[in-house]
C-alpha cells in the first residue's frame, strides 16, 4: 500500500494538466537566467535518502509538522486570514514569520512527497492564490507601507516552489497582477528590496521587461539615499569598504539581490557589488560554525560571538544563489559548512526545539543564560521564542540544502554540487533523455561518494562533481577506471561522455585534519566540512505548561553544564590529533553517535569558569558562557579529550584557548 501511494503521489506531481501545456510555451522559455551557470531542479525530481531523509522526517514529527506548538503566530490562521496584532505599526510581523515557515514546510513536503506536510503548507498557498482582492494584490489587504511589502518576498518563495512542481499558470498570472500594482520605488526600503528576487524570477519566466526594470529601479533607489537603508544609524553599502554593521538577516537577504540582477542583465557591476559585500562580511564576521556573528546586528569575531538562527537559512539560500550564478564550487563548500555545523548545532536532534541565538562556544543554555543581548532565554532550546522569526526560518535550512544538491546546466547536463545520499530524476543531453542518478554515500562522515546512472538507453551528457577546496588528492573513476583529466580542489570536475545503464562514477574525497586560528590565541579543528567541538554533558531542566511557547509534547529545555568543560588545547600541529572512526550508529547527528571523533591533548585551565552576576530584580544569580581567561594557568596535567561533530552537540566548546 505504501509503495502504491508513493507511486501515485509521484505521478500526480509529475502530471501537467492540459491547460498548462499551452501555457508552458508562453512561460518557460526564459526560465533559466541568461547569465547564470546553473539552475535548480523541481524538488520532486530529488529524493533524499540516508540521514538527510531522516532529518526531514524529524522535521515532520517535530516543529515543521507541528508548528502550532511554537505558539504565536504559528497557532493562528497565518496567511489564510487576518492575524490580530495589536502593534499597529507592525501589522506585517506575523506574516513575515509564518511566511518563512510555509516556505520551509512546502519544500520539505515535496522533497519527502509527504501529504501531511503538503496539506499544511498548501492550505496557506492555495488560499492566497485563489482569494480575489479588488486591487489585485495578494494576501491581507493591510500589508501596506514601510516593511509591509517584505513578507511577500519570503512567502512567495512557496509560490515559486509550487510553480516548479505543478507549472500552474495561475501562479504567474496572480503574481504578475500583484506586482503590477507597484512601482520600483515601492521596493527600495530596506527588506522590501528582497522582492526584487520575485520580480526577476517572473521576468525570466514571462519575458516581461517591465518586471526587470522594476527590480533595477528598486535597487538603484535603495542605493541612492541613506534613508532607504537606515536602521539605528547603521547602513548597507555592498560595493564599498564600509565594515558591515547592519542587522545580519537583512544584510544577508539583500546582498544576493545585485547578483540576481546580474544573472538576468549581465551587468558585471552588479555581481561585483554582491561579491564585495559578502567578502567583507566574511572577513569581519564569519565564525567557526560557518555562520557570521549576528546577534541581531553583526558583532565581529571573538570566542563569545554567536548568531541568530534566521541566518541558518539565509546563508545557504544566499550562497546557493551565488553558487548557481557564478558556478564557483567554493560557495557549495560554504553551504555545507554552515548547514552541517551552525545549522544542525542550533537544534535538538528531534527537531522539537531550537535556539534563537546559538554560538560555537556555548557552555550553558538555560532560560537566563543568553549573553548576546535581548531576552535572557534566547539561547535555551525552545519550540518558540519571544521573537518569532527564527522559529519560522529554522524550517528552511535543510530543504534549501537538499534542493541545491543537484543543479542543472543549460546544455543538458547535471552537477552534483552538495553531497548526500539521494536520487535525481532528470532529462539530459540534446535529446532530453530521462535518467535517474542514484548517489550512495555516508558523507560528510565518509570520503567515498558513488553515482549510478540508470537509463533505458545510452545518452551523452556532461556530469560535473564538486571537488571541495579543503580536499587534497581527490580521485574520480568510471566503472573502476581512473578518469583522464586534472582534478582541481575548489572546482567542478566534468565528465562529458556517453553513459549507459549501470555506469558507476566514484569520487573519493580525502578529509584531512586542519587547525584554524582565531582571535585571542584561539584554535579550532576541522576535518573536511565538519567542525569539531568538545561536547559538554548537560543537566536538562524542562518547562512546558508554565512557559507560554512550550507544550507537554514540545517542552522548553534549559541546559546547564554537568561536567568539566574548561579545557585548553596543548596542540602544535595536526600530528597531535588522532582520528577515531565508528561505524556503529543509526543517525549520525544523535548525541553520542559520532561516526568520527578526534582525540586531542588538552589541559584544564584553573580560572576559566562560567561568568556570573546577581540579578537583583529577580533575586538570583545568573550564569553565562565566559570569554577566555587572561591568565591561562593550567593544572599541569595533560589529558586526551574527544571532540565530536559540532552538529551533534547542544552544549560545546569549539574555539579553544591555546596553551603550550
Amino acid at each position: 500500500m505504501r509503495r502504491s501511494l508513493s507511486i501515485a503521489f509521484i505521478a500526480a506531481c509529475m502530471f501537467i494538466p492540459a491547460w498548462s501545456i499551452a501555457q508552458q510555451k508562453k512561460y518557460k522559455a526564459a526560465a533559466h537566467p541568461a547569465y547564470s551557470r546553473y539552475s535548480m531542479f523541481s524538488p520532486v525530481k530529488i529524493t533524499p535518502q540516508g540521514w538527510l531523509r531522516t532529518f526531514l522526517n524529524y522535521q515532520k514529527s517535530g516543529l515543521t509538522g507541528h508548528i502550532e506548538n511554537a505558539g504565536y503566530p504559528f497557532n493562528t490562521v497565518m496567511w489564510t486570514g487576518v492575524v490580530n496584532d495589536k502593534m499597529e505599526d507592525r501589522f506585517w510581523w506575523p506574516y513575515e514569520q509564518s511566511g518563512y515557515y510555509i516556505d520551509g514546510a512546502i519544500k520539505a513536503g515535496y522533497l519527502l512527497r509527504d501529504t501531511f506536510l503538503l496539506n499544511k503548507a498548501k492550505k496557506q498557498v492555495d488560499f492566497v492564490l485563489n482569494k480575489k482582492n479588488p486591487d489585485g494584490r495578494l494576501g491581507p489587504q493591510d500589508l501596506k507601507g514601510r516593511w509591509n511589502r517584505w513578507p511577500y518576498a519570503g512567502f512567495l518563495r512557496s509560490f515559486m516552489t509550487e510553480y516548479a512542481v505543478t507549472g500552474n499558470p495561475q501562479i504567474i498570472e496572480v503574481m504578475q497582477k500583484h506586482y503590477a500594482t507597484y512601482k520600483g520605488e515601492d521596493f527600495a526600503d530596506e527588506l522590501d528590496l528582497a522582492n526584487a528576487e520575485e520580480l526577476c524570477w517572473l521576468y525570466g519566466i514571462t519575458g516581461d521587461v517591465s518586471l526587470l526594470k522594476m527590480a533595477e529601479t528598486a535597487y538603484a533607489t535603495f542605493k541612492s539615499d541613506h534613508k532607504y537603508r537606515d536602521r539605528d544609524g547603521r547602513d548597507i553599502i555592498f560595493g564599498s569598504d564600509r565594515v558591515p554593521d547592519y542587522h545580519g538577516v537583512v544584510y544577508i537577504e539583500l546582498v544576493k539581490i545585485p547578483a540576481i540582477l546580474y544573472s538576468y542583465t549581465g551587468k558585471k557591476s552588479y555581481l561585483d557589488e554582491a561579491l564585495n559585500g559578502i567578502a567583507k562580511m566574511e572577513k569581519n564576521d564569519m565564525l567557526a560554525s560557518g555562520i557570521p556573528s549576528s546577534n541581531e546586528h553583526f558583532n565581529g569575531i571573538n570566542e563569545m560571538a554567536g548568531h541568530e538562527t534566521c541566518n541558518l537559512a539565509t546563508i545557504p539560500y544566499t550562497y546557493g544563489h551565488m553558487l548557481q550564478i557564478t558556478g564557483d564550487a567554493r560557495w557549495a563548500d560554504k553551504i555545507e559548512k554552515a548547514v552541517f555545523n551552525g545549522g544542525i548545532g542550533a537544534i535538538t536532534k528531534d527537531f522539537k526545539q531550537q535556539q534563537y541565538f546559538s554560538a560555537p562556544n556555548q557552555f550553558i543554555a538555560n532560560f537566563d543564560s543568553n549573553h548576546l543581548g535581548y531576552n535572557n532565554a534566547r539561547m535555551a532550546f525552545l519550540p518558540g521564542h519571544d521573537t518569532e522569526c527564527c522559529t519560522g526560518n529554522v524550517n528552511r535550512f535543510m530543504p534549501y540544502y537538499i534542493q541545491q544538491m543537484w543543479l542543472k546546466t543549460k546544455n543538458g547536463g547535471i552537477a552534483a554540487s552538495l553531497y548526500g545520499a539521494s536520487e535525481i530524476n532528470a532529462v539530459v543531453g540534446t535529446a532530453n533523455v530521462p535518467v535517474k542518478i542514484v548517489e550512495t554515500t555516508k558523507y560528510p562522515f565518509e570520503e567515498a561518494v558513488t553515482f549510478e546512472v540508470q537509463t533505458k538507453k545510452s545518452v551523452k551528457f556532461p556530469f560535473s562533481m564538486r571537488i571541495p577546496a579543503w580536499c587534497t588528492g581527490a580521485s574520480v573513476t568510471v566503472n573502476g577506471k581512473q578518469v583522464a583529466g586534472t582534478v582541481v580542489a575548489g572546482e567542478f570536475f566534468e565528465i562529458n561522455r556517453m553513459f549507459a545503464n549501470g555506469d558507476k562514477i566514484a569520487i573519493n574525497l580525502p578529509m584531512s585534519v586542519k587547525l584554524t586560528n582565531w582571535p585571542n590565541n584561539g584554535v579550532g579543528i576541522e576535518r573536511g566540512p565538519i567542525v569539531y567541538s568538545y561536547p559538554i554533558t548537560a543537566k536538562i531542566d524542562t518547562i512546558s505548561t508554565d512557559y507560554k511557547k512550550a507544550t507537554k509534547d514540545f517542552p522548553g529545555l534549559g541546559l546547564n553544564p554537568a561536567a568539566d568543560w574548561n579545557y585548553a588545547l596543548a596542540i602544535n600541529n595536526v600530528n597531535n590529533v588522532q582520528v577515531i572512526k565508528n561505524s556503529n550508529y543509526t543517525y549520525p547527528w544523535a548525541e553520542g553517535a559520532a561516526p568520527v571523533k578526534l582525540k586531542v591533548p588538552a589541559q584544564q585551565l584553573k580560572n576559566w569558569k562560567l561568568h556570573s552576576y546577581v540579578d537583583t530584580a529577580a533575586n538570583k544569580t545568573i550564569y553565562q558562557t565566559s570569554p577566555f581567561p587572561s591568565n591561562r594557568e593550567t593544572d599541569g596535567d595533560s589529558k586526551d579529550i574527544e571532540l565530536v561533530p559540532y552538529g551533534s552537540t547542544l552544549l560545546r566548546v569549539t574555539v579553544f584557548p591555546k596553551v603550550q
